[in-house]
This record gives structure tokens, sequence and C-alpha cells, in this order.
């Protein structure tokens, strides 16, 4: 019964890693220039002013989380909405940086391989400040006020 329960364990894992597979189109941790491109698109985000600083906000929460201790909930925190942010700023942050979207395209790469493989929550906390902290300069790249 063991050998059945992590074996079952172990296909649940390869299929949360095989989600993000699909959606990347490749893989993060082989290299490559996976980032030579925009991220995925995700559903629709308000990519504005105030969209930038609803994202802030939403980082700012799952920080707030792990820092808590709820890991779990600070993952929950970052699907949807502010996942999607994620994906759905870089094209247009790479219109006006091409390297600052590199950086937020490997910073959310980074982040998904952590939460699938179960990264410490002090690097999932390291993960969301450094998102945080590139949305704030893509803000600006765009001329929009950075986020306080």
């Amino acid at each position: 019964e063991g050998a059945w329960g992590l074996l079952l364990g172990l296909l649940a894992v390869l299929a949360v890693g095989g989600v993000f597979l699909v959606v990347r189109g490749g893989l993060s941790l082989g290299g490559g220039d996976f980032c030579g491109k925009p991220l995925v698109p995700l559903e629709t985000s308000d990519i504005s002013a105030k969209g930038f600083l609803q994202e802030d906000a939403g980082l700012a929460r799952v920080i707030e989380l792990i820092n808590r201790g709820a890991k779990a909930d600070a993952e929950a925190g970052f699907g949807g909405p502010v996942h999607n942010f994620t994906h759905n700023a870089d094209p247009p942050i790479r219109e006006k940086d091409v390297e600052l979207a590199k950086q937020l395209c490997q910073a959310v790469l980074k982040i998904e391989d952590d939460l699938v493989f179960g990264a410490s929550s002090l690097e999932v906390a390291l993960d969301a400040q450094r998102i945080r902290e590139l949305l704030r300069q893509g803000a600006k790249a765009l001329g929009y006020p950075p986020p306080p």
C-alpha cells in the first residue's frame, strides 16, 4: 500500500508540473531562451496604473501570508488574478524594455517552479518580492507612477 501511495503522489506532482510545461511550451529548468518571447497570456488583466497598484497589493498580501506561515493561503493568493497579471504585463513591458521583461519572465518561471516543487517559504517569499520589484520597474517603464 505504501508503494502505491508513493507512486500516486509522484504522478500527481508530475501532472501538476506538466500543466506548467504545457502553458509554457517548454522547460524553464532546461535553460534555453524561453524568455526570449513574452509569457503566454492568461485570461485578462487590467494593465493600467490602477492594475499595477492592485497587483502590487496582491503580491504584498502573498508575501504577508508567507511570512505568517500560511504558505498554502499564499499559494492560493498567487493563483488567479495575481498570477495572470504577471503573464499579461510581460508584452507591454517588453515593448518598452526587453531586458526587464526577460527578467520578469524568469522570475515568474522561478516562482512557478518553486510552488510546484515545494520550495521553502523563504524562497517563495523572495520570488514574490522579486516579481513585485520588477513589476514596479515595469510600471515606471510604461509611464505609470510606481506603487508606493
